[in-house]
């Protein structure tokens, strides 16, 4: 095996230095000249590159609607093995390396670490998940093999086949009764080392017999996967235990061995001394169920995996289709993955629950577009999340007006992005609602250049609750919207413009929607109803971050992990306090100076460079200073030709300022007294500077202001 005799080399090297080390005093250079990812199609990592979990334990299916939702029957296997349009046909190769693994059994046991003994696998839970990937019916290994083989036939590609990588349970060491695995009548005890020993050389003998016996014709055994996500080195027996696994495991033939810990495993970073071929971190960005997490965990993760040789773990669950929330966190990975490097340069694995990626294509509308992305970035051409958002109420501090049937308060305990939500109290009436109106509780009434209509609603019931938003135009014609609440959640309810001008996507529960003018929307209701389509009265529910959404704008910087440069009159800084969309913003302290500038400059502030398919440059501004202020803009091209605009900021609130591409593409309506302007290449712009000056044009500095969300998008 070439990494077997590698890392002969690699030991060879280190004796070496050492003898370096000890003849001269000199320290020997490290066998790793600079940090890198561990590569994606390494012959140390058997050529794979994008390793998909595929999760086939036991899942109780009373909770699950009756569905053994891990039995993988061959149409599950389809959208994986196959990049699949919307009506399910085949387009594309997509995965071709799968990881099956299991979590637990149905006898009540776990193939993780247990404390407690009657918890702990012992031989008849190892035998059942044996048993279900090598089972005789069309599922697991028997139906990714034929949809593998499907694929290769409907897009002609004889060559192509699945690669397939197996877990290795954990061998409990309190577990005295595991089971006889070598036939002389007697029960293994793994209260010792070599009857851990023992076990896992059964359970991976099993592995490669039944395997071979299977003779699949379409998938090929590349290795195994060491179960445990962390490593408890105080125990001697257990380190030892994972290195004679994988020495076992490398002396059977050409498999590798290798791990997927979690973020803050112990000696994650020192998987090499274990004897893996190869180790992905686990970020646990999108699982992270408080607000403890943003998107620079992303970022300290992926450096984390950079300089210790490691890859990545992309990772989503359900979640992603009913919270933006979690639909912002996965777009995290993937960003990351262009901004960091390791979408192309590194070995990655994908955790998606248990059938995540098959959900997203039952779901048209939210999940296929996020499936269409994570190909793209299998594929390594994805360039960036193309939805973007356009404020109508944050609830920091405007929040509805209270009525007789409910009261609203802002709430700073229950929060989707920013200090505060909106608190409803529904009162026990008929009809319980609260209205937010144009002009007083949101600024857009037209909505017709938008998508999308969202806002996000956490429902704190232990059980499924339901709201009805009620969207009205100047001339009183209404669409409702019935939405369904899971329970003890953030839930974002989503409304298509096209709904609202088609009169469509109403319900039974709630009917009565018409077609409505979308060019001039006068308010919005919230409401609860006295009957059996709701939770019973009187009932809360928590309200935030009401927005629009363009499905093909672009992000440019979003002050989430990137900031801005600045010449030595400005002071940067992020925030948390002052945000207007996800977790960060920027403040711009200008100092008093003739100039003072900050700015944002390709590549390193932004990606994208091409501006031509979009109609206007906008970000979101707040005016803390008390008064009217204005601000500069200057756009420069790759040569470097320049256009100026300065834009009037209102005092106390968030201003969204935008300047047309049109404009920026024939140097049209700029701002003469401010400098030369010309017409640009708006296929290849360079830089964007926010500026202030110490002249009569400008509030007296020092000021500051707060700029968040920079995209492009649709004129508003």
């Amino acid at each position: 095996m070439k990494s077997k005799i590698l890392a002969k080399g690699r030991s060879i090297c280190f004796m070496i230095m050492a003898l370096l080390v000890l003849s001269t005093g000199i320290p020997a250079m490290s066998p790793r000249a600079e940090a890198a990812y561990f590569p994606p199609n390494s012959p140390d990592g058997a050529y794979l590159k994008d390793l998909v979990l595929i999760y086939s334990g036991y899942y109780n299916p009373a909770n699950y609607g009756g569905e053994d939702i891990s039995a993988w029957p061959r149409e599950q296997f389809k959208p994986y093995t196959a990049f699949v349009d919307k009506q399910g046909n085949r387009q594309d190769t997509f995965f071709q390396e799968f990881l099956f693994l299991g979590l637990n059994s149905p006898y009540g046991h776990s193939f993780h670490r247990e404390t407690d003994v009657s918890k702990a696998g012992v031989k008849q839970d190892w035998e059942w998940f044996l048993d279900r990937i090598f089972t005789s019916e069309m599922l697991q290994l028997n139906a990714l093999n034929e949809e593998t083989k499907q694929t290769a036939q409907e897009l002609n590609r004889p060559d192509f086949k699945s690669k397939v990588v197996i877990m290795v349970p954990f061998a409990n060491e309190i577990v005295t009764n595991f089971g006889d695995v070598d036939g002389d009548g007697i029960s293994e005890n793994l209260t010792t080392l070599a009857g851990r020993d023992k076990v896992t050389r059964w359970y991976i003998d099993q592995v490669i017999q039944r395997f071979n016996q299977k003779n699949y014709s379409h998938l090929e055994l590349s290795g195994f996967y060491w179960l445990k996500e962390d490593m408890d080195t105080t125990k001697t027996d257990e380190v030892q235990l994972v290195k004679n696994t994988a020495n076992y495991i490398h002396g059977k033939g050409d498999y590798i061995f290798c791990w997927i810990p979690w973020s803050r495993a112990y000696a994650a970073t020192q998987w090499a001394s274990f004897n893996f071929d190869f180790a992905i971190l686990q970020p646990n960005h999108f699982m992270n169920r408080d607000n403890t997490t943003t998107p620079e965990t992303i970022k300290n993760s992926a450096n984390k995996s950079n300089q210790a040789g490691m890859g990545v773990e992309i990772e989503f669950d359900g979640q992603i289709m009913r919270s933006d929330k979690f639909r912002e966190r996965f777009y995290d990975y993937l960003n990351g993955g262009v901004e960091y490097g390791y979408m192309n340069n590194s070995i990655l694995a994908y955790y998606q629950d248990a059938r995540g990626l098959y959900e997203l294509t039952r779901n048209p509308d939210v999940g296929y577009p996020i499936y269409a992305d994570i190909y793209r970035f299998v594929k390594g051409i994805y360039k960036g999340d193309t939805q973007v958002s356009t404020t109508l109420n944050t609830f920091d501090s405007r929040r509805f007006a209270g009525s007789s049937s409910a009261m609203t308060s802002n709430a700073a305990d229950t929060v989707m992005q920013g200090k505060a939500s909106m608190k409803v109290d529904f009162g026990l009436y008929a009809t319980s609602l609260v209205t937010g109106y144009y002009g007083q509780d949101f600024a857009l009434k037209d909505w017709s250049p938008f998508d999308s209509f969202r806002v996000d609603v956490f429902n704190p019931a232990s059980e499924t609750g339901a709201v009805t938003i009620i969207i009205g135009d100047e001339n009183g014609k209404q669409h409702y919207r019935y939405a369904s609440l899971f329970k003890n959640s953030w839930n974002t309810v989503r409304i298509p413009i096209s709904d609202l001008i088609n009169g469509t996507g109403g319900a039974s529960q709630e009917p009565g929607t018409v077609p409505i003018d979308v060019s001039r929307i006068a308010y919005i209701k919230l409401v609860q109803r006295n009957n059996s389509h709701y939770r019973a009265l009187p009932n809360t529910y928590y309200f935030d971050s009401m927005r629009l959404v363009q499905e093909d704008g672009i992000r440019l910087n979003d002050l989430e992990w990137l900031t801005f440069g600045g010449n030595t009159s400005v002071s940067l800084s992020k925030t948390k306090d002052t945000i207007n969309e996800q977790n960060t913003a920027i403040r711009i302290d200008y100092g008093a100076y003739n100039v003072s500038q900050a700015w944002m400059e390709a590549p390193t502030h932004f990606k994208i460079q091409d501006w031509s398919g979009q109609q206007s440059f906008k970000a979101d501004i707040y005016n803390p200073n008390g008064a009217v202020m204005n601000l500069g803009l200057k756009f420069t091209d790759s040569s470097n030709q320049t256009y100026y605009k300065r834009v009037v900021l209102q005092p106390g609130q968030w201003n969204t300022i935008q300047v047309p591409i049109a404009d920026l593409a024939s140097g049209a309506n700029a701002t003469a007294d401010e400098g030369t302007s010309t017409a640009l290449n708006v296929q290849s712009m360079k830089r964007v500077d926010f500026y202030q000056r110490n002249n009569s044009h400008y509030l007296a500095m020092p000021n500051y202001l707060y700029i968040d969300n920079v995209r492009l998008g649709v004129r508003e």
